[in-house]
C-alpha cells in the first residue's frame, strides 16, 4: 500500500517532465529538421509526401530524443548536451525513411548499404533518399562515436534484412521472436550510440532488453496495420493475448533484472523505470483493448474476425489514459541490488 502512494505522488511531477520535454522538443524540431523539410520540399520529387513528413517532426525525430534520450540521461544523472539532442533528433528523423526502404519503396539491399557506407547526396537516387542521407550526414557530425554509431547502424540494417523474413507464412514462432527481440534491441543500442559516456556491458544488456520490449509493445499496437500486411509478429499469430501477456510480462521482469545489475545510482534507476513504465504500460492497456475481442470469436484471439476498430487501441482515449495511470499506481519495482 505504501509503494501505492508513493506512485500517487510522484506521478505528476513524472507528467510534468515528460510534457516539458516533449514541449522543449518541439521548438527545437523547427530549428532543426523543419528547416531541412522546407529545403527538401523546393526540389521534391514525389518520393515523399505529407505522412512521411508527419512522421519526422511529429513521432520519430520528436518522440526519439524527448523520451528515450532523455530516459537515458535520467540515468546517467546528466542532462542531456546540445550536441546529443541533435545527434539524437537526426537519427530519429532518419528512422522512417530508413525503415521505408524495405517496408513501403522496396529500395534494392545493395543499394541502401552504398547509402549506409557512404552516405554522399550525389548518390541519392530521389528527394526521399537525399533527405535520408542530409539527416545521416548532420547525426554523425554530432555523434561523440562515430565508429559506434556506424557498427550500431551496421546491425539495425542487418536485423531490417532479416525481418524480412516476417513476411514468409512458413517461419517458425521461435524466428519471429528471435527477430522481434534483435530488432527492438539493436535499434535501442542504436540510439543509445550518440551520447557521451562509454557503455558497460551490462547497460548494453539493459538496452538490448528494453529494446526488444519497446518492439514487442510496438507489435502488440500494429497488430491491424502488420496483420493486413501479412507480416507476421508475435502479436499477429497469437490465438490467445493472455499468453502474449505472459510474454510481455516476463520480458519486463527481464529489462527490470538488468536494470539491476548497472552500476547507475539507485535513485537514477528508479526514476528512469518510472520515467519509461508510463510508456511501457501501454501495452498493457492494448493488451487489455485485444484481449476483448476474444469474446466473440469462442475465446480465441482472430485478427481476420475483427473491424479495424476493434484492433486500434487509442491511447488519447480517456478510459484509456485512466488504465495506464491505474496500471503506473499499481506497479511494484523491486531492483536486485
Amino acid at each position: 500500500m505504501r509503494q501505492y502512494f508513493y506512485n500517487i505522488r510522484v506521478l505528476p511531477g513524472l507528467y510534468q517532465s515528460l510534457v516539458k520535454g516533449l514541449a522543449y522538443q518541439k521548438q527545437y524540431i523547427q530549428k532543426t529538421i523543419a528547416i531541412d523539410i522546407e529545403e527538401i520540399k523546393k526540389e521534391q520529387d514525389g518520393s515523399l509526401n505529407d505522412s512521411d513528413f508527419k512522421k519526422i517532426t511529429d513521432y520519430y525525430g520528436y518522440a526519439v530524443p524527448a523520451i528515450l534520450g532523455e530516459a537515458f540521461c535520467i540515468l546517467s544523472g546528466k542532462a542531456m548536451t546540445e550536441r546529443e539532442r541533435c545527434a539524437m533528433t537526426y537519427l530519429g528523423a532518419l528512422t522512417g525513411l530508413f525503415d521505408d526502404f524495405f517496408d513501403e519503396k522496396n529500395t534494392p539491399k545493395n543499394h541502401i548499404k552504398k547509402l549506409l557506407d557512404n552516405p554522399q547526396e550525389h548518390l541519392a537516387g530521389n528527394s526521399h533518399e537525399k533527405l535520408y542521407v542530409r539527416f545521416f550526414r548532420k547525426a554523425l557530425e554530432n555523434s561523440g562515436n562515430r565508429n559506434l554509431l556506424m557498427n550500431s547502424f551496421y546491425e539495425v540494417y542487418n536485423a531490417q534484412v532479416l525481418s524480412k523474413k516476417q513476411n514468409l507464412p512458413e517461419i517458425a514462432i521461435e524466428e519471429i521472436e528471435s527477430i522481434t527481440l534483435q530488432k527492438g534491441g539493436v535499434s535501442l543500442l542504436f540510439y543509445r550510440s550518440v551520447l557521451d559516456g562509454d557503455i558497460s556491458v551490462e547497460e548494453k544488456i539493459l538496452v538490448y532488453n528494453l529494446g526488444s520490449l519497446f518492439q514487442l509493445e510496438n507489435d502488440i499496437f500494429d497488430v491491424y496495420k502488420d496483420y493486413k500486411s501479412e507480416i507476421r509478429t508475435l502479436a499477429t499469430i497469437e490465438t490467445k493475448i493472455s499468453n502474449l501477456r505472459q510474454t510481455f510480462t516476463l520480458m519486463m521482469d527481464k529489462t527490470i533484472l538488468s536494470l539491476g545489475a548497472t552500476g547507475f545510482a539507485l535513485e537514477n534507476k528508479k526514476k528512469f523505470w518510472r520515467f519509461i513504465s508510463l510508456i511501457l504500460l501501454e501495452g498493457c492497456v492494448c493488451l487489455d483493448f485485444l484481449e476483448k475481442n476474444e469474446k466473440k470469436t469462442n475465446g480465441i484471439f482472430s485478427p481476420k474476425d475483427y473491424n479495424r476498430s476493434d484492433l486500434v487501441c487509442d491511447m488519447e482515449k480517456i478510459s484509456n489514459r485512466a488504465r495506464l495511470l491505474v496500471y503506473f499506481i499499481k506497479q511494484q519495482l523491486i531492483l536486485p541490488v
